[in-house]
């Protein structure tokens, strides 16, 4: 079992949720939330307090935080093998989906149908006359 933070606490996401968005929240909704985003919290406080450590520091500072956020939270290019396990994970109809939507860009660019934007004006380059 990943160890418990106690970061974040079941009355402070209950209040903000019903405050601050004016909805009511299930008891296992809330500790849905706490369970699986203290997992991350705790990953990134791992990897920040490692990245201190690696500098030989024994103070966890704004870059290491940051690194550790990027890593673990920031939108990143997955590599194929990551994009593909996430696909499969899909039902066999929305598969069926996007299997056909592959195949139409897949056709669409071999007919040559797809033309790329060509650039707009000449901001980029010198007029020469």
């Amino acid at each position: 079992m990943p160890i418990k933070t106690g970061i974040i606490k079941p009355t402070t996401v209950k209040t903000y949720i019903t405050t601050a968005k004016q909805m009511r929240s299930q008891v296992s909704a809330v500790k849905k939330f706490i369970d699986d985003f203290d997992v991350v919290v705790e990953a990134v406080i791992v990897e920040a307090v490692r990245l201190a450590k690696a500098a030989k520091r024994n103070t966890v500072m704004k870059a290491d935080m940051a690194a550790a956020i990027e890593k673990y939270l920031k939108k990143t290019d997955l590599t194929w093998d990551q994009t593909a396990a996430s696909v499969i994970k899909h039902n066999p109809t929305d598969l069926g989906k996007i299997s056909k939507k592959i195949l139409e860009w897949i056709a669409a660019h071999e007919a040559g149908t797809v033309k790329s934007n060509p650039p707009r004006g000449n901001c980029h380059r010198a007029r020469v006359k």
